[in-house]
């Protein structure tokens, strides 16, 4: 009887279905997050990018939700609608995702698992969101060689940055610290939603090709000039009178656009001129993008004291206390020779140097003139030394059993106005070998696009850039300087305070009166940086 009423009983809890408790979110959180010590995190098949931050996080917080408050979550949202104002894709930081559970959550109610990812897709969010502000989107190294800028360092102990942004209610104020400082960024912020607002309502007017346009000519194309002009802003207005000639107002309207696309100033509009004002709205924006992606890579925390060289805009620059107070027009690299990308710091000046030929210059471009004419080096002010030092007579060498593989000699230039490197050098050490210089080439100053070096800078205001690098015009003015020129020494001037000096590469920037300049792009960079930037950040995870 024992037996059949124990057999009953069991027949009957077999019988009863078991419902299981559905798992709570921090144990969705914890399973989804230390699940699997081999599979990344994810939410709904998408693999986060904050594979270490994410998982500290929740572990330290004992896998509680963290975006419960709603401040913070709507700080959040309209934080990455912003994005867009940034040059950024907000799709990129799971702006849908986040909408869509969201309204779900008001509409009805959220599973235990659809919190989980709610909420961990927030924190990718925000974490993702604040890299690409600090570091930029892209990995500039990669898409290109010769970019070598240190990364910007990232904040220690992200999880817990976060964990105190939340608490103290900060999003928004803790993502706008990861933002370049630079007034440039902000203004190219501004100029990209003015063009933007522009290509919405149709773009700028259409400019038609013709014969070159001079001041005090009648043509009806100016008229088309006038409209396209007072639509970028380089003519205030487009008055009532003698609307098809070529004023002395539209000539000054045209050279200021001249300025800011890197042209001559002329005035005149020939093809060069036109070709600029037929580029799409559409590609300005797009411009605008991809250098404010640039000037994340580099311009997050600028010092008080610089000199920055635009290689595209074919400047140097120097900033003291945010104010320009030296600007120059430089030579640079020409293309397949780039000038590199990098920051130094700019230690000494020479006067009077000379030049020692790299090896692949003295190689493929002297030895070659030698095996002509053996009087190539003296008719160039030349010298040639072995490996050691010691100077050798050149008409006692046979250069034609030397080539590129077995060239055993070092060539140098002697000290003079003849010199490659003119009268001076301002040296900043670093692995290229590269620093700006003087050249005996001045007309080439005058180029509209000057990439004409084997990478190094030469400097047009070459004594302009030593005074106000010396900063003591008692002492280093015109009459010292002519006097070391003179003894033709060699002599190497120590700076009072080294300086950085910042080489990079901008095809768009504004100044600080808010004028926007466009430069070409002569290394053929932007379309790859354009083009990586359009992708969803989950397409490029190979360029991170």
């Amino acid at each position: 009887m024992t037996r059949l009423y124990t057999t009953l009983l069991l027949f009957v809890f077999l019988s009863v279905p078991v419902f299981s408790q559905e798992p709570s979110v921090q144990e969705n959180l914890e399973s989804r997050i230390h699940g699997d010590p081999n599979k990344d995190v994810t939410v709904n098949g998408l693999v986060l990018f904050s594979q270490i931050e994410v998982p500290q996080f929740y572990t330290n917080r004992n896998y509680e939700l963290a975006w419960t408050d709603k401040k913070n979550i709507k700080d959040l949202l309209e934080s990455i609608e912003s994005a867009y104002d940034e040059g950024l894709d907000p799709e990129d930081y799971h702006y849908q995702s986040i909408q869509n559970l969201l309204a779900k959550k008001k509409s009805s109610s959220l599973s235990n698992e659809e919190k989980a990812d709610l909420d961990l897709l927030m924190t990718d969010a925000i974490i993702l969101y604040a890299s690409h502000l600090l570091e930029g989107k892209l990995e500039q190294s990669k898409l290109r060689a010769k970019w070598d800028v240190e990364k910007n360092a990232r904040p220690e102990n992200v999880d817990s940055l976060l964990t105190v942004t939340l608490h103290n209610k900060q999003v928004k104020p803790a993502l706008q610290t990861m933002k370049p400082a630079h007034y440039m960024y902000a203004l190219m912020k501004v100029h990209l939603k003015n063009l933007r607002g522009q290509a919405e309502e149709g773009g700028w007017p259409r400019v038609s090709s013709g014969e070159t346009l001079k001041k005090d000519m009648d043509d009806p194309r100016i008229l088309e000039i006038r409209e396209f002009l007072t639509a970028t802003g380089d003519l205030k207005s487009m008055g009532r009178d003698q609307e098809s000639v070529f004023d002395q107002e539209l000539e000054n309207a045209v050279k200021k656009f001249q300025t800011r696309h890197g042209l001559a100033a002329d005035g005149a509009i020939g093809k060069g001129t036109i070709e600029q004002m037929q580029v799409p709205i559409e590609k300005r924006i797009e411009q605008i993008k991809l250098n404010l992606e640039r000037l994340r890579w580099i311009f997050h925390h600028p010092d008080e004291d610089f000199l920055i060289v635009n290689i595209a805009g074919f400047h140097v620059r120097r900033f003291t206390d945010r104010e320009e107070v030296f600007n120059s027009r430089v030579i640079v690299g020409k293309y397949h020779h780039e000038s590199p990308v990098f920051k130094g710091e700019m230690e000494y000046i020479v006067m009077n140097p000379t030049w020692t030929l790299p090896y692949s210059i003295a190689t493929n471009e002297t030895l070659p003139k030698l095996k002509k004419d053996p009087g190539y080096l003296s008719a160039k002010h030349m010298e040639v030394m072995d490996r050691s030092g010691k100077m050798l007579d050149p008409s006692t060498i046979d250069w034609s059993q030397y080539s590129r593989g077995n060239f055993p000699f070092i060539i140098r230039q002697k000290a003079g106005p003849w010199n490659a490197l003119g009268e001076v050098k301002f040296i900043f050490p670093n692995k290229y070998s590269v620093y700006l210089h003087d050249t005996p080439s001045r007309s080439l100053f005058e180029r509209q696009d000057r990439a004409f070096s084997h990478g190094c800078i030469r400097t047009e205001d070459k004594w302009g850039l030593l005074m106000s690098l010396m900063d003591d015009p008692e002492v280093w003015n015109m009459e010292k300087i002519n006097e070391i020129l003179k003894s033709g020494e060699t002599t190497k001037i120590d700076l009072p305070e080294p300086i950085n000096i910042y080489l990079v590469y901008l095809t768009a920037v504004a100044d600080k009166e808010n004028n926007l300049y466009f430069f070409k792009d002569v290394y053929k960079r932007d379309d790859a940086v354009a083009s990586e930037l359009e992708k969803p950040i989950y397409d490029i995870s190979e360029t991170r």
